[in-house]
């Protein structure tokens, strides 16, 4: 019996993947160098420090769903959880470099990914109504500007089972061509006759490949190391082995 496919995915690129949208101003949403995402990641701490001690952080969640032909699961990071008195917020930081004074809403996949968050979080604990708070902090001047909005567990389930919908359809593509791609591998067979030591390095990559190793190889030019290395690897994506 087949075993159903397992698909894990995060939530940021899952909604990424359906929902990012292109702009020519990166300030915001645009991916930041080396020396900014250091400095984000410092100024992340400290504001989730700053909370006090109704703040939970960096809380990891997860959740497995039933879809057509396959399971998704989704896995994420909580950039923090807010208890306050009958109220449960979602806290997602995002660390800019334009003037927050220019900040007037929450970038849509920002909004998208702790609201993906704010329904795991909110079906786990049985809540009917949750927060969700976008908090953006300028890397130059440590300035903060917040945005808070409220929604049921009915809205946001509506909402996500729908992003989780629009993904399905692609994934269904992806599982399709998968299969004809494995198809096509299990009929490849090694397109030339085997060189002197050829066969046995094939094996041994994949033995390899398959066991989750590394492999270091030292041959003389001339011996067939490229095609000896590619057709153990294909053959091993075939059998599921790639990942």
């Amino acid at each position: 019996m087949e075993t159903e496919k397992i698909i894990r995915l995060s939530v940021r690129n899952l909604v990424e993947f359906i929902l990012k949208e292109g702009d020519i101003d990166n300030r915001i949403s645009g991916t930041l160098d080396k020396d900014a995402m250091l400095m984000g990641g410092r100024l992340h701490r400290k504001i989730q420090r700053m909370m006090g001690s109704n703040y939970q952080a960096e809380v990891s969640l997860k959740l497995q769903l039933p879809c057509e032909g396959f399971q998704l699961k989704l896995e994420g990071r909580a950039d923090g959880i807010l208890l306050e008195s009958e109220k449960t917020i979602i806290d997602e930081i995002k660390g800019v470099v334009r003037s927050l004074d220019r900040v007037e809403r929450p970038v849509p996949v920002h909004l998208a990914q702790a609201k993906c968050y704010a329904y795991i979080y909110a079906r786990q604990q049985g809540l009917k109504q949750i927060s969700v708070q976008m908090t953006y902090c300028n890397l130059d001047t440590e300035d903060v500007k917040r945005f808070r909005e409220e929604h049921t567990f009915e809205e946001l389930e509506k909402w996500f089972l729908d992003l989780v919908h629009q993904y399905e359809r692609w994934a269904k593509l992806q599982i399709e061509w998968e299969k004809r791609r494995d198809a096509s591998i299990h009929q490849t067979e090694f397109p030339f006759a085997y060189r002197e030591g050829q066969f046995d390095l094939a094996a041994s990559v994949y033995r390899t490949i398959y066991h989750k190793k590394k492999l270091f190889i030292q041959a003389s030019t001339g011996t067939g190391k490229t095609m000896a290395v590619l057709y153990p690897a294909v053959k091993a994506i075939g059998e599921g082995l790639g990942g």
